[in-house]
C-alpha cells in the first residue's frame, strides 16, 4: 500500500490510521516498513519504521492543508538537515513530499525519517536551566 493513499484515506475519512501500519514506504533508495504507532500529536503521527535490514527508524507523517503550515514543516525539514550531526539533535535520514496541485486533494502530506531513540530519555517542552521538566523515558 503506497503512503500516499493511507494518508489520503485518513484525511477524507474512508481508511482509519491503522492502515498506515503494515505498508510498505519508498523514501530515497530505502524501502521502509511501518511496524507501529509511536507517539500521536495534533499535527503529526510518528510511527516505528524498519528498513529491510531491520534497522529501526522514527518516520513522522504530518499534513498539512493551509499553505502556511506547508512552509513551517518545510522549515522543520530544512532545520533537522542543517543541525544533523550534533550529539544533542535527532539524527535527519531522510524526507519526501506530496503536494496537494500534484494529488487534486486539498492538503499536502509530508514524511520526514530520523533516527529512532528508544531506550533514551527526551525532554518535552521548555525549561529554565535550573529545572528538570518534562524528562520521559521511551524505553
Amino acid at each position: 500500500m503506497s503512503f500516499l493513499k493511507s494518508a489520503f484515506d485518513f484525511v477524507s475519512g474512508t481508511g482509519s490510521d491503522d492502515d498506515f501500519v503494515g505498508s510498505a514506504v519508498e523514501l530515497g533508495k530505502s524501502t521502509l516498513y511501518v511496524r507501529g504507532v509511536i507517539a500521536e500529536g495534533g499535527f503529526a503521527i510518528v510511527y516505528e519504521a524498519e528498513d529491510d535490514g531491520g534497522k529501526q527508524f522514527a518516520l513522522k507523517r504530518l499534513l498539512a492543508q493551509e499553505t502556511a503550515k506547508s512552509k513551517l514543516i518545510r522549515q522543520e525539514i530544512q532545520f533537522l538537515k542543517k543541525l544533523s550531526g550534533h550529539p544533542n539533535i535527532i539524527q535527519y535520514v531522510s524526507a519526501a513530499a506530496s503536494m496537494r496541485k500534484d494529488s487534486g486533494l486539498h492538503h499536502d502530506e509530508f514524511l520526514v525519517c530520523t533516527e529512532l531513540c528508544s531506550g533514551k530519555f527526551m525532554i518535552l517542552g521548555l525549561c529554565d536551566w535550573d529545572s528538570v521538566c518534562g524528562v520521559v523515558s521511551v524505553d
